[in-house]
């Protein structure tokens, strides 16, 4: 699980490091930017497994979900100006 404070949901290290990330991707001109996050909802998973964060991660930074490439996995993208 990402370290946070136990009052500060949503705002741990990943959240601020995709925010960070963006930014800089804007920074340098942009682009389309993609990920393949695990889709959690309505299941626990360890956080050591995700390897690559949570779809609702990515859509609270505006991702949409592009198409499932997994049983929980997806495709998921934003275009970054």
């Amino acid at each position: 699980m990402p370290f946070r404070r136990a009052d500060a949901p949503g705002r741990g290290v990943a959240d601020a490091a995709l925010a960070r990330a963006l930014e800089e991707i804007s920074r340098l001109g942009g682009g389309t930017v993609e990920s393949y996050p695990e889709d959690t909802a309505g299941r626990k998973v360890p956080g050591s497994f995700l390897y690559n964060a949570t779809v609702a991660l990515f859509e609270r930074h505006g991702f949409e979900r592009i198409r499932q490439i997994g049983k929980h996995h997806w495709v998921v993208s934003r275009f970054v100006g």
